[in-house]
């Protein structure tokens, strides 16, 4: 009880901070009566270039735009590269880089080319042409996914660079979440995973897609997509049926949510074997305890459970009959109490 007596006073002893100390502000909110220079000095930290670092960036890309212009591309290489080193901080640095970047795509250096259009973003955030920029990146990502190579020595074509697609591509939707270009570079992903069978990088792609953008045009190929991806990795009756389930949910979200499209046709087929595919592993179960275990409680729920996944299936006309046998109690000679008869008998 003192214990808690002297939690109480030592709470009500401690000075709370005003309302002028708890502002919208939250670096405010622990400042407690600290001056306005005091405050200042918080952000001493922070680095921008200098008058001369700027006169110097901006005296060194005229002459690298000269040159760019003349069509001598290496040589104004050199000087953007100079200004992104020797002057990071400058403006001119953010338009260097942007210019080397375009530079390394005529010459097919995609890799080189998305990392210079990357530092524009990281280090120059109110660039001019920002949305230049993101295509660029778009372009590059884009190449590696159709095959471009990388070279070995400049010279050697190198190899398909599928995974650097897709991670350019998250990229992408990490600098413009709000652009047509996040959408896309997620379908993107999901397409290059599919295609390298890395079907769980494809789910989330694509899930994503169609929880941050559903009114995207491509809403409808995400949940198309997800239920064929879904489709794919079902092994067969013996298996657990997860994914079975999931690409039915897809199935019937496509039909529900997208009813003129033109893949309508197809989809009711998929979604159809696919409920007839989990209407037969329910009869297989339901089988398993009726014939093998004599267990007729648990044999019904999966007759029913089958009957109730796809009623005009072949698995659940076999159900309907089995649960009529049950109800007239009869029990099946199965190949199993056929042999127990033929050893026990006297």
């Amino acid at each position: 009880m003192r214990q808690f007596l002297f939690l109480i006073f030592l709470s009500c002893s401690v000075s709370l901070p005003t309302a002028e100390a708890l502002s919208l502000n939250p670096l405010n909110w622990f400042s407690g009566d600290r001056s306005e220079e005091e405050a200042e000095e918080d952000f001493e930290f922070i680095n921008v270039a200098t008058a001369a670092d700027e006169a110097a960036a901006e005296e060194l890309l005229a002459r690298a735009m000269v040159r760019y212009e003349a069509g001598r591309l290496s040589a104004a290489n050199r000087l953007f590269k100079k200004i992104g080193k020797k002057y990071p901080l400058s403006t001119a640095a953010g338009q260097a880089h942007f210019l080397r970047g375009r530079i390394f795509m005529t010459k097919e250096r995609w890799k080189k080319a998305f990392d210079s259009f990357q530092k524009v973003v990281v280090g120059s955030p109110n660039f001019e042409d920002f949305d230049t920029v993101i295509v660029s990146q778009f372009d590059c990502a884009t190449a590696l996914m159709e095959g471009a190579r990388g070279k070995i020595l400049w010279v050697i074509p190198g190899f398909k660079q599928y995974t650097e697609a897709v991670y350019q591509f998250e990229v992408i939707v990490n600098n413009a979440p709000y652009s047509d270009y996040a959408p896309l570079s997620l379908m993107n992903i999901a397409l290059i995973s599919q295609d390298l069978r890395k079907e769980e990088i494809a789910i989330n792609a694509l899930d994503r897609l169609i929880n941050f953008y559903p009114q995207s045009m491509l809403a409808s190929d995400a949940y198309y997509n997800l239920a064929q991806t879904y489709s794919s990795l079902v092994r067969g009756l013996e298996y657990d049926h997860g994914s079975t389930r999931q690409a039915i949910s897809y199935y019937e979200d496509f039909l529900i949510l997208f009813p003129n499209s033109e893949y309508l046709g197809e989809v009711e087929a998929n979604l159809e074997s696919m409920e007839n595919l989990l209407a037969s592993s329910r009869l297989t179960i339901g089988d398993f305890y009726y014939l093998y275990r004599n267990n007729n409680t648990a044999a019904l729920i999966f007759y029913n459970e089958t009957i109730t996944i796809a009623p005009e299936s072949e698995a659940a006309e076999e159900a309907r009959g089995r649960i009529a046998d049950i109800e007239a109690g009869v029990r099946p000679t199965t190949g199993s109490s056929l042999a127990r008869r033929l050893l026990f008998v006297k």
